[in-house]
């Protein structure tokens, strides 16, 4: 602010200074010869300065001079002339005054007209690199797959910028290398082919070409010719790359380079910093994605060992309860029906008059025969034998029927086709699963009717066990059933299979199990 105010004071000194050296000039001639025109020289210096108020003050000093050299200047000839000239020279001063003027009206237009272009183009730049990084932002999200996340994003940036190559190098952390990954975008893949296979063999470390000087120092970098570049190792190694200006950006994990992503055009361009920084900051959003498939990778990892160790514990599980049937049936049930034989001799040797004797053993015997059955029930609880002597069809019939003698429930089965066989170990996780499906039914449907669906085509086992109960809906699942729910869909997917739950308020509940063999 006060190197303006001192300029505009220095230009005021020197129009005034200049104004004074005219009119001093102007004095020593006589009028009929002077006529006050070299004052318009104050209008130009005000020009000259680019400012409308100089202008204005050289036009004004100027005027005002030239009535003074009037009255000083030395009388000679006519004066009603010298002061028609003196006008002359007035009116030549504002008509120079008025196009200054304009030249300054129209260059300020046009100066606002270059500015206003400028700012529009860059804020036409600044919104395309908004938009760069929310489509890349919402379409890796979307990926599926890490790959398929990096593909989108080259071909992003290179259409966005103009450029004909997008590659990505992987870190790989034990060997302190850049890996190349295959990876690529090409607007013409003939044409940079032997670019291309020599990029596919090159390994980086810190610091070499252009991958590594990005790796070294955790910064985007741009190099104006790679062709030209010493430490571009790739140029020694193609006779013709057939592209000129490369940049390359850092992918972060937290503060960590886990990849590079590299782009080439076949121009030679400047550095644009704008674009490093855009550029960087789409390094930071995709390491976020790599940083989320590996958490995604790890948990599955993690879930599959979950799952095999469930399978391991099932499968024990089902070994241990098929021994422990056997022995309580086996050698419980024996050591039972024994008593039982020995409290008939017992009952045989009593005296007819020891009625009391004879009650006490009937009354044992009784709970012998109760405790035979109870036996009996908790071994097929434990190890059904239907499952290692039957079909799987027969077996899920007669456990439905079984839970229609124990529960009232009425029960109805359809198979297609009629015989239904799986090999041992599929057959115990679909029997076990529809044995939960009942459990439920018990539990919390208050249905009078079950209908078991059970098919097989084309290797796809389908079983689908409706009840016309109260209806559950995933909403109103309680924690029992969630788990219940989730044992189920634990068992199948050992299988590759999975469980879906439908149901509606009032109109009961669909449980389907598709198991593939």
């Amino acid at each position: 602010m006060a190197k303006r105010r001192a300029s505009k004071l220095s230009r005021l000194g020197v129009v005034c200074a200049l104004g004074l050296l005219i009119l001093i000039a102007d004095t020593q001639i006589p009028l009929g010869v002077a006529s006050g025109l070299p004052f318009v020289v104050l209008v130009l210096i005000g020009f000259r300065s680019r400012e409308s108020k100089a202008v204005w003050t050289g036009a004004i000093v100027g005027t005002i001079l030239t009535f003074f050299g009037l009255f000083l200047s030395p009388p000679s000839g006519d004066w009603w002339f010298a002061l028609i000239n003196r006008c002359l020279t007035v009116l030549i001063i504002w008509m120079t005054t008025y196009f200054c003027l304009m030249e300054l009206q129209w260059a300020e237009k046009f100066l606002k007209a270059g500015e206003l272009e400028k700012a529009y183009n860059r804020l036409q730049e600044e919104s395309s690199y908004l938009q760069l990084n929310r489509d890349i932002a919402f379409q890796t999200n979307m990926s599926k797959t890490l790959e398929e996340a990096i593909e989108y994003s080259l071909e992003r940036i290179c259409r966005e910028i103009d450029w004909v190559l997008g590659h990505f190098f992987r870190f790989e952390d034990k060997e302190k290398k850049l890996f190349p990954t295959g990876i690529w975008f090409c607007q013409n893949p003939h044409r940079y082919e032997d670019f291309i296979k020599v990029t596919e063999v090159t390994k980086l470390e810190a610091g070499e070409g252009l991958p590594g000087r990005v790796l070294g120092d955790s910064r985007p970098h741009w190099i104006k010719d790679v062709g030209q570049d010493t430490n571009f190792a790739r140029n020694r190694m193609v006779e013709e790359l057939g592209v000129k200006t490369g940049l390359a950006f850092p992918v972060y994990i937290g503060s960590k380079v886990v990849g590079v992503m590299e782009f080439f055009s076949n121009k030679e361009l400047e550095p644009n910093a704008r674009l490093l920084e855009v550029m960087e900051s789409i390094g930071f959003l995709l390491g976020r994605v790599m940083e989320r498939q590996k958490v995604d990778k790890d948990k599955g990892e993690y879930n599959n060992h979950l799952r095999r160790l469930y399978h391991r514990l099932d499968s024990i599980r089902e070994e241990e309860s098929k021994r422990i049937a056997r022995e309580v049936h086996d050698e419980l049930g024996q050591v039972l029906t024994a008593i039982k034989l020995d409290l008939s001799r017992i009952q045989a040797k009593v005296p007819p008059e020891r009625k009391d004797i004879s009650e006490d053993v009937d009354l044992i015997t009784d709970l012998i025969q109760k405790t035979i059955q109870t036996v009996k029930r908790i071994s097929l609880d434990l190890r059904p034998p239907v499952l290692d002597r039957m079909s799987l069809t027969e077996a899920i019939e007669w456990q439905g029927k079984l839970f229609q003698s124990r529960t009232g429930i009425e029960f109805d089965l359809s198979t297609q086709p009629d015989i239904i066989s799986l090999d041992t170990q599929r057959s115990s996780t679909i029997y076990r699963i529809f044995q939960e499906c009942l459990t439920n039914v018990i539990r919390h449907s208050e249905a009078s009717k079950v209908n078991v669906d059970l098919t097989d085509r084309e290797g796809l086992l389908t079983m689908r066990v409706f009840d016309n109960g109260k209806g559950l809906v995933p909403e109103q699942i309680n924690e029992n059933f969630s788990l219940g729910l989730l044992g189920m869909k634990e068992r199948a997917q050992i299988w590759g299979g999975q469980v879906y739950l439908n149901g509606r308020k009032n109109e009961g509940t669909t449980i389907t199990i598709e198991l593939k063999h």
